[in-house]
């Protein structure tokens, strides 16, 4: 049966995000490069907006790399390890990455806290809108990452198949 557009949406929604995102701070360069050039007048909030957008474009993409295990590994060790040492070897690597990533979401809701009172220059609104880009993308990469743990330990019991 055929998924429907709204279920691969809500699906990959990560994905739809950070590349509406992507596309939001394309829009906004090259407005702002044909603004300064044909009239001499760049959009002053271009460039606050751009960058916020990128920064979330990074940020939840990276998530959905690691939710689609699309990150660069160096796996020529790993792969020559027994099969069974190899899934205990991916298990461990995933401990480690949910670790990380849930510490790193932790750090950031801290660091949006200290930065309550400070805005952008331009726009006035709080630097923790923008901020706010880490805690999405590390607390998706610690959500993605205790699945991923989940299904290891799924898979090193036999009650999964793996898929690569």
């Amino acid at each position: 049966m055929k998924e429907s557009l709204g279920k691969r949406i809500l699906k990959n929604l990560d994905a739809w995000f950070a590349g509406s995102m992507f596309a939001v701070t394309m829009v906004l360069v090259v407005v702002n490069v044909f603004s300064r050039y044909f009239f001499n007048k760049p959009i002053a909030w271009v460039e606050e907006v751009a960058t916020s957008c990128f920064v979330y474009t990074v940020f939840v993409g990276a998530a959905w790399c690691l939710r689609t295990r699309q990150h660069v590994g160096v796996d020529l060790l790993v792969e020559r390890l027994p099969v069974k040492a190899r899934e205990i070897v991916h298990f461990l690597t995933d401990i480690v990455i949910l670790v990380l990533n849930s510490y790193v979401t932790y750090l950031s809701v801290l660091f949006i806290r200290s930065s309550r009172a400070k805005t952008m220059p331009i726009l006035k609104i709080s630097v923790n809108y923008l901020y706010a880009a880490l805690t999405l993308g590390f607390g998706l990469m610690a959500i993605y990452s205790l699945v991923h743990c989940w299904e290891d330990i799924r898979h090193l019991f036999g009650r999964q198949k793996k898929e690569v």
